[in-house]
């Protein structure tokens, strides 16, 4: 093992000779296969070398077989070596490559995720501190090693999310509902850095489309947060930042940019991780007081220009729109979609364009999803509508003509009468 270690970590030429660089890592993975509980003394070292040629081996297009090799290691490695073994190497390993060699980090992590989902029930349970222990110091990585780079901040975190994932997956309703408030709690530490919001926002967002209902029975701890964050998110209504410019960073208009894109994700995660705790409810989720909460927050995100024109857009159609309908869905009270869709109708007379715009494609998904049920509110629309008629902007009058064509073919009536 020290002589093949040596050999990948000191040979110049060990790229230029395939042959020798695969019989390397053969050499590497016959001994991890047949030795598996010998290997502890050398197993930080393997895993190092594993994450760094698994890196290398994706630019060298010249020879496929080194990554079938490095593969098959990864999986040896994964799932021969008993937990206490690897769990600690592991854990150095990371903290020896995050702030240098951060491009070996998710292939490092692809060994703890494969690992992971190969523990026994009972192996899990004696590990599962340990291991909630390294995802909280690894989910840090956007608030200590982000260095400015968001596009691999983003890459990095959602390996460390994926391989979180593995975990909640085996656990029970019983032994998840700790770790969540632990994480919930890890992301509202008085004095932490907002990132954190960030980051655990996008976990989320990730837990509720894996868990579904189930992660409906914890979600009611995020109603409140969530309505602040919707609420001071609002450029509409704050002209104060949510994150505070880097100090050291020399470019301001690239820190004020890095700023303005974390705020649209933080709001896009929150906006989809709403619409999945709606969508997969069959609890009646939404309490009065909840909805309460959510309603005129979600419904003024109409008015929030954050991150400019395009960001705007695609926020409303892929994200806004989608969530507000579910809402509606998941309200399921014709008192409560009276008071939203009177919200939505508000909005149709807001000075900017952009704004009355969205508005209609908001209650015409309001309509989709409410079918018949839209009837009762469709008087109370009509003479919303009908303003809209003589927009002074031609983008808003031509939708307004769209919206009603839409909703007669949803409702299955004309609404000319009502003109």
């Amino acid at each position: 093992m020290p002589a093949v270690l040596q050999a990948l970590k000191e040979r110049k030429d060990l790229f230029s000779t395939e042959l020798y660089l695969l019989s390397a890592v053969t050499a590497l993975q016959r001994t991890a296969e047949t030795l598996p509980h010998f290997i502890s003394p050398y197993l930080q070292d393997t895993m190092s070398q594993v994450a760094r040629l698994t890196q290398v081996s994706e630019r060298l297009t010249t020879c496929p077989q080194l990554a079938v090799r490095l593969s098959s290691l990864t999986s040896t490695l994964a799932t021969t070596v008993p937990p206490r073994v690897l769990m600690p190497s592991l854990a150095e390993c990371y903290n020896s490559m995050v702030d240098s060699q951060q491009s070996h980090l998710c292939p490092l992590l692809n060994i703890l995720k494969e690992h992971v989902g190969h523990m026994e029930k009972d192996q899990l349970n004696s590990h599962q501190s340990e291991l909630t222990s390294f995802f909280l110091h690894a989910l840090d990585f956007r608030t200590k090693h982000c260095q400015g780079d968001l596009v691999k901040t983003a890459e990095i975190e959602g390996c460390v999310i994926d391989c979180l994932l593995v975990m909640v997956m085996k656990l029970s309703e019983v032994t998840f509902r700790p770790l969540f408030f632990k994480l919930l709690d890890w992301s509202k530490t008085e004095g932490a850095p907002k990132d954190r919001l960030l980051t655990f926002c996008r976990l989320a967002d990730r837990i509720a489309d894996r868990l579904k209902g189930l992660f409906v029975l914890f979600a009611g701890q995020l109603v409140k947060p969530f309505s602040d964050l919707l609420r001071q998110l609002n450029t509409a209504q704050t002209d104060k930042a949510f994150f505070e410019k880097e100090e050291e960073e020399d470019d301001d208009d690239d820190d004020d940019d890095d700023a303005v894109q974390k705020s649209s994700l933080l709001l896009q995660y929150i906006l989809d991780c709403l619409h999945k705790i709606f969508l997969y409810d069959t609890q009646h989720f939404l309490s009065k007081e909840r909805a309460d909460t959510l309603l005129v927050p979600l419904v003024d995100q109409l008015e929030n220009m954050l991150g400019g024109e395009v960001v705007y857009q695609t926020r409303v159609t892929q994200h806004l729109v989608p969530c507000v309908a579910q809402f509606a869905v998941a309200l399921g009270d014709d008192s409560q979609w009276k008071v939203l869709n009177y919200q939505i109708l508000l909005k149709t007379r807001h000075s900017s364009p952009k704004v009355r715009f969205s508005a209609l494609l908001m209650l015409v998904e309001l309509a989709n999803k409410l079918k018949e049920n839209y009837m009762v509110l469709l008087p109370e629309s009509i003479p919303f509508l009908a303003e809209l008629m003589e927009d002074e902007c031609e983008e808003v009058e031509h939708q307004v003509q769209k919206t009603i064509q839409e909703m007669e073919s949803i409702l299955g009536e004309s609404l000319q009468s009502y003109f």
